[in-house]
């Protein structure tokens, strides 16, 4: 009985330790940085299944948090291509250069003409849990804001499935006629299948 109670203790400090410490994390980068830019992600329906939140400081973005509320997405609990594309305009019909849904946000943000993985626009990818659910926060330098708001804007993309970043081998085969390695297209998007939602790149309210 002495053993338990005092397991109980214990447990409760760590508790209280571990939330001191989250709490002093949360309000340190609170005061660090805060939202810049946001992106509310619509599927080809129009309804609202996730939102993208940029945080940083002046015009440089530092830190992206993610949240994805997607019972009917494809793919679910698997990984899904996420990425920032080069222009603000969500269109759900097959349109622009690409002629798919949400082919008016065009290519990936790659203002340097890097090959897929390297794109300024290439983030982390999702995994879409079977719920339909999805939460992450991860760190870049990639971003500033002037960029994202630039003349035609900027977009933020979910793709229906996986992204391999180009991470094809050369010892594999690709594409049709195959080719060894990655081919056009895995080297443009990473294979990452059709564009399942879309949201423009806003200045935070």
């Amino acid at each position: 009985m002495k053993r338990s109670t005092k397991r109980r203790g214990l447990l409760g400090v760590l508790a209280i330790a571990t939330a001191g410490v989250a709490l002093a994390v949360s309000t340190s980068s609170a005061s660090a940085t805060r939202p810049l830019v946001t992106a509310t992600l619509k599927d080809t329906a129009g309804t609202v299944v996730g939102q993208v939140v940029f945080f940083g400081r002046g015009d440089q973005v530092s830190s992206v948090a993610v949240h994805i509320r997607a019972t009917a997405a494809p793919g679910l609990g698997d990984f899904h291509g996420f990425h920032v594309h080069t222009t603000g305009v969500c269109t759900p019909t097959p349109s622009g250069s690409t002629n798919v849904p949400f082919g008016s946000a065009g290519g990936h943000w790659n203002p340097t003409a890097a090959t897929h993985g390297s794109h300024s626009g290439d983030m982390p990818s999702l995994l879409i849990r079977a719920t339909g659910n999805a939460n992450t926060l991860f760190e870049t330098d990639r971003f500033n804001v002037s960029a994202l708001l630039d003349a035609d804007g900027s977009a933020v993309i979910l793709h229906a499935g996986r992204d391999n970043f180009a991470n094809i081998p050369a010892t594999y085969s690709s594409g049709d006629p195959a080719v060894p390695g990655p081919n056009a297209a895995t080297l443009g998007t990473g294979d990452a299948g059709g564009r399942y939602a879309c949201g423009v790149v806003r200045v935070a309210s």
